[in-house]
């Protein structure tokens, strides 16, 4: 009964405060749901969150193995742009910021409660120079994009300065 009550106080608070208030709130919103709170405060709490553009998390593929890669590839039928990076490389790690940065533009950006917010025209992944994949793609430096449309590789882009106009003009 108390919980209850507490949350409809939250809930009044944050609709008062407006939607600013909502990206500190998704904390919250993902702990009801694991404390199993009635399915009308979830419902509240999705609404929330939900369509908040402030709190819109990259949606970039971890891909380990052939397979992965593969089904990366034949999911549907928009760009694959996928990057081949290793960890400690200083190189990969500063176009690693301007990805993430193209695959919330141009990608599928996921919302504080893990739901695609919007479609984009282009699938993000990546794969790690550990991978055996990488020896068996034959790349050789880091970071390096491969763009796929199905299985028909597009485009290879050993990443520089200007690379992500190179992508987005692929």
């Amino acid at each position: 009964k108390y919980l209850i009550t507490a949350a409809a106080a939250v809930c009044i608070i944050i609709l008062a405060s407006g939607p600013s208030c909502c990206q500190s709130f998704t904390a919250h919103a993902t702990i009801s749901k694991r404390r199993n709170a009635s399915p009308h405060l979830q419902m509240i709490f999705r609404d929330l969150v939900s369509n908040d553009e402030i709190d819109l998390r990259v949606s970039i593929t971890s891909i380990q193995k052939k397979d992965d890669f593969e089904k990366f590839l034949q999911e549907d039928d928009r760009l694959c742009v996928i990057k081949l990076y290793a960890p400690f490389c200083k190189a990969c790690k500063a176009f690693g910021k301007k990805f993430r940065k193209l695959a919330i533009d141009r990608g599928d950006p996921i919302n504080s409660i893990g739901e695609v917010a919007r479609h984009g025209d282009a699938r993000f992944g990546e794969i790690d120079y550990s991978s055996k994949l990488v020896k068996e793609l034959g790349i050789k430096k880091f970071p390096t994009v491969l763009i796929y449309r199905g299985s028909e590789q597009l485009s290879e882009i050993t990443c520089k300065n200007d690379a992500i106009e190179k992508i987005t003009a692929e």
